[in-house]
């Protein structure tokens, strides 16, 4: 069963999926260069009316100020993964926004192409880009509280869905999160009653990208 597993250009990029759901049967590609293959961004943004603004935003801040072309001048192929319908309608929204305030960000936009797209997880299998940026989407309401409440990945085979969004990426993940930090990191007793679904599997891949983000490789 062992197979080598070649779309993933960093080892970081496959391993928690590798450990989590393939039984550690993958062979990843060595990096060929040093970097850091997953940015995790604690956005913090609330989570109202089934969207989450500032994760909209940061969405496409990445998108016009931190997507550089490769060395040879060719910019990335970028995907964007949200976590439910409605976000993903925001951000597209907010992307036609960006276009239309500045003519370099409208140029910026056409850069990369006709590959970018704006999915939510149900509708991304089978895709990959150079660069995927996730926005989990969900956070605290404006009065504080916190509902775990995240949709088709806590419906029976919603690992499966974690699983595919995490894994489209061939260069580099950003994660762009509101999940409360004192929640994801609960992930230790969620494995222990849940196994590997739901948001004990969600969590552990936050903690998973905050660690690789901050090249805490020993967490």
């Amino acid at each position: 069963y062992l197979k080598v597993h070649y779309r993933s250009q960093h080892p970081h990029l496959i391993d928690f999926s590798n450990h989590a759901f393939y039984g550690k049967r993958l062979i990843p590609m060595p990096a060929k260069q040093e970097y850091k293959p997953i940015q995790f961004i604690e956005v913090n943004g609330l989570y109202e009316d089934q969207v989450n603004r500032d994760e909209a935003r940061q969405v496409v801040d990445i998108l016009l100020n931190h997507i550089k072309p490769f060395k040879k001048g060719k910019y990335p192929s970028v995907g964007v993964a949200t976590f439910n319908l409605y976000q993903r309608n925001l951000i597209l929204e907010e992307i036609t926004k960006a276009r239309q305030q500045k003519p370099e960000y409208d140029k910026k936009i056409a850069d990369l192409g006709s590959d970018l797209f704006v999915k939510n997880l149900e509708n991304i299998q089978g895709d990959e880009r150079d660069i995927i940026i996730i926005s989990t989407t969900f956070g605290k309401k404006a009065d504080g509280s916190f509902r775990q409440s995240f949709g088709p990945i806590l419906q029976r085979n919603g690992y499966k869905l974690l699983n595919v969004i995490v894994t489209r990426a061939k260069y580099k993940v950003f994660v762009c999160t509101s999940i409360p930090q004192e929640h994801y990191n609960s992930y230790p007793v969620l494995l222990q009653q849940m196994k590997n679904n739901g948001r004990a599997i969600f969590y552990s891949y936050l903690a998973y990208a905050k660690s690789v983000s901050e090249n805490n490789l020993e967490t």
